[in-house]
């Protein structure tokens, strides 16, 4: 990444407050709640296949009365039957005050997605909004392609492969 560029994201990135980071939370609880509509009746692993996209898994780590903590990941296959978990988030769930916060991103593959790393930050701010912003947009993927939890049944998403010609 050039400079010049750095220089921008470090610009934009702490042009940002704490209530805008809050917004986004509040934003990824209303994704993340499309996507795993039925929250309290998941219970340990479970997977949403899609036949035009990549295995999505999602696993319940804890709950409490008031937050649920889950790993969200893909399992990518790779070389010789080595699987990677990727991008492996840690979320947690806010249920009373409806947002949804990445606690870290667990990377298997050291050459994939460095930029979240905290060491490429500046601030623990600058980390938060690019880990959140992050599922954001992969939120909004894994809904689009017709990702769900509990998963009713594996299937294509057809609208998306209309649209796309």
């Amino acid at each position: 990444m050039s400079i010049a560029i750095k220089q921008l994201q470090q610009i934009k990135d702490s042009s940002r407050g704490f209530g805008e980071l809050m917004s986004l939370y509040e934003d990824n609880y209303v994704r993340f709640r499309q996507l795993v509509q039925q929250l309290d009746e998941l219970e340990g692993e479970s997977r949403s296949i899609r036949f035009d996209d990549v295995t999505l898994h999602l696993q319940i780590i804890q709950r409490s009365r008031y937050t649920t903590t889950v790993l969200l990941t893909y399992l990518l296959n790779v070389d010789k039957g080595q699987v990677i978990r990727t991008p492996d988030l840690k979320i947690r769930i806010y249920h009373d005050a409806h947002q949804a916060e990445v606690m870290s991103c667990c990377r298997n593959d050291p050459d994939t997605f460095q930029w979240l790393e905290k060491s490429a930050c500046q601030s623990t701010m600058q980390w938060r909004w690019r880990m959140n912003q992050f599922l954001h947009k992969w939120l909004n993927h894994c809904l689009k392609f017709g990702h769900g939890f509990p998963q009713e049944k594996p299937g294509i998403n057809w609208s998306n492969l209309l649209n796309s010609t």
